[in-house]
């Protein structure tokens, strides 16, 4: 019978050792247990058994994801998502940003081109340097023609990516018609 006592008597732990075992204040405690989160027997005294239980229960119960999302944040969230898309549109339309396979596709057909054009040279200025002596006279002929040959790879034009990209973006009457909606009923909100 004693045996069973001290058992009980063992089970039963004080606010201070309680929060010293959860390493938090003796206020904290209390407000642990008027939240539910341990089990209280009198002022002061915790069943450590049930506390501990109950505490398990309640960190994990606080710690779950909630299915619910909260409306303020959702919204910003939307907003935010909005506001980037915005941004890589307006990139878009400024020639700014463009998709790999475009760039790919036109760096592909300009190297070409160089290619050919590269091929093509000697044919082109052989004739020109067919009578020429002067190796000063070979040479401006030679840079001339290298010169033209270059100068078609340092000309960037971003109206030729936007051309062949499957991102042209134009601006949609219904968003314009719900941009001037929205603007209506700010201006009315600011006459009220």
């Amino acid at each position: 019978m004693p045996r069973k006592e001290s058992e009980n008597i063992s089970k039963v732990i004080t606010t201070a050792e309680i929060s010293e075992i959860l390493g938090v204040s003796k206020r904290r405690i209390q407000q642990y247990a008027d939240e539910g989160a341990l089990v209280r027997l009198n002022r002061g005294y915790y069943d450590l058994p049930a506390s501990i239980t109950k505490f398990i229960e309640y960190q994990v119960a606080k710690n779950m994801p909630s299915d619910e999302i909260d409306k303020d944040v959702e919204q910003a969230l939307w907003t935010r998502a909005k506001k980037e898309k915005t941004q890589l549109e307006v990139q878009i339309i400024k020639g700014e940003l463009h998709r790999s396979e475009d760039v790919k596709r036109i760096m592909n057909d300009m190297l070409m081109a160089f290619r050919q054009r590269s091929l093509s040279l000697p044919t082109k200025v052989a004739p020109q340097l067919i009578m020429v002596e002067d190796i000063q006279a070979i040479k401006d002929i030679l840079k001339v023609a290298i010169i033209e040959l270059l100068t078609e790879l340092k000309d960037y034009d971003p109206a030729v990516f936007y051309e062949i990209s499957k991102d042209k973006m134009f601006l949609d009457e219904e968003e314009e018609n719900e941009d001037d909606e929205m603007s209506d009923h700010r201006v009315n909100q600011l006459r009220l």
